[in-house]
């Protein structure tokens, strides 16, 4: 029970990141803007939110329902998330001299993985093998996830 109260927890302060994002610091969609990619808009900003919010709910869902190896799939979104936050938004504001909008409340991210290996793998609840399958991988999207926007998204559309 507390393992699927943390995973529901990544998804609410995945809403509240958004938000930070949306709010602070002049919004993401316009820092991206100037920094990166000037096609980048609020459009694939909602809809790029919106379907991460769906994975990451049936990701939780189909643990909660099965249990189970099923554990894997919450834990990718626990680490990408929290990984995304050194990647993208540390990096950048320290690159730039400028709060990267997400940066503070990627702080809750930090918090709740030290949630989940404090109530989850130190007691063994968590097997090994799913705690590291989840953490690499994890870890391999949020380093993705950086570099889409201000890498690969741009090259794309430099070349159209």
């Amino acid at each position: 029970m507390i393992l699927s109260l943390i995973f529901w927890a990544v998804l609410a302060a995945y809403i509240i990141h958004i938000l930070d994002e949306t709010l602070m610091g002049g919004g993401f969609v316009q820092k991206v803007r100037e920094h990166w990619w000037p096609e980048y808009h609020m459009k694939m900003f909602f809809w790029f939110n919106t379907a991460f919010i769906v994975a990451i709910t049936l990701s939780i869902g189909l643990y909660d329902a099965m249990g189970g190896h099923w554990i894997i799939l919450p834990l990718f979104w626990t680490f990408e998330r929290a990984s995304h936050v050194i990647t993208l938004h540390l990096w950048w504001s320290l690159r730039y001299k400028e709060y990267s909008p997400g940066l503070l409340t990627g702080l809750l991210f930090w918090i709740l993985t030290y949630f989940l290996i404090r109530c989850g793998v130190i007691p063994g609840l968590i097997t090994k093998p799913d705690f590291l399958i989840g953490l690499i991988t994890g870890c391999v999207g949020g380093f993705s996830l950086s570099i889409l926007p201000t890498r690969i998204m741009p090259r794309i559309s430099r070349r159209r």
